[in-house]
């Protein structure tokens, strides 16, 4: 293989996108269909649910590798209706969209999605990103990319790339993806929210994550939970928990569902 082909296959390796479409229930709330533009000219697609009110905050979740815009609408669906705006990101190379996946690439497509969110919204609409896996690193990323970005939920977060990427790829892959290093930049409250029974996730990622913040943090461990978000479970708890993240601190973070524990908390 020549050193191109080397790190096409890697990224392949890595990213593992996905193209089947998943069935998105309509029952009761269903959500619009939309578009990101990307700064180098993509066109990506996405789902949208609007919030109980016009200055509602949005929540941006962005998923993870081998997954669908349309499985990632399906996943995080029961945080629709909660109160806040629901705005479901894809990326490039991922489902029908143009484009091949890299780091620099998904960064772009979620700048693209936060932009989307605060056209979306009114000027006091706060937006939180809500990264799974993969799409923990996205959020972490490009969290300095919009000024109403006004927290970050890490749900199944590696703390080296090392620690998600398939041992074949390691050497070959050219993106970074540096968790441990960007957190330090993070100033806006972040919750790590972990699975302990992730069998993709090393154990101790989550407190890795925790040591490097800077600012208000909190590591959370679902003792029952695996590697996929359980929305269902924690749909009730999201909203009270953006509430009390609105003043900029961790102070008021209330106590997470049955078979979530708090671990340790920086105010």
């Amino acid at each position: 293989f020549s050193l191109i082909g080397c790190t096409g296959f890697a990224r392949q390796v890595l990213y593992r996108p996905d193209t089947q479409p998943v069935t998105v229930s309509t029952a009761l709330n269903p959500p619009s269909m939309v578009t990101a533009h990307t700064a180098d000219g993509l066109t990506l697609k996405g789902y949208f649910w609007p919030g109980r009110t016009a200055h509602a905050d949005i929540i941006v979740f962005l998923h993870g590798r081998n997954w669908t815009a349309s499985r990632a609408a399906e996943t995080a669906r029961p945080l629709a209706g909660q109160g806040e705006g629901l705005l479901v990101a894809s990326y490039r190379g991922f489902d029908d969209n143009p484009g091949r996946p890299s780091e620099a690439g998904l960064i772009q497509d979620a700048e693209a999605f936060t932009r989307l969110a605060a056209q979306l919204g009114e000027p006091e609409s706060r937006i939180w990103l809500v990264g799974h896996s993969l799409g923990a690193a996205v959020a972490l990323h490009a969290a300095e990319s919009h000024p109403r970005i006004a927290g970050l939920f890490l749900f199944s977060a590696f703390a080296q790339l090392t620690d998600a990427v398939p041992k074949i790829a390691r050497s070959l892959v050219p993106d970074r993806w540096n968790n441990l290093e960007a957190i330090t930049k993070i100033r806006q409250p972040v919750v790590i929210l972990q699975g302990g029974r992730d069998r993709f996730i090393p154990a101790n990622s989550g407190a890795a994550l925790f040591g490097s913040t800077r600012g208000p943090a909190s590591l959370i461990v679902g003792t029952m939970s695996r590697h996929n978000p359980d929305f269902a479970v924690l749909s009730s708890w999201m909203p009270e928990a953006v509430a009390s993240m609105a003043a900029g601190n961790l102070a008021n973070l209330p106590p997470p569902p049955a078979n979530w524990i708090e671990m340790v908390r920086r105010p």
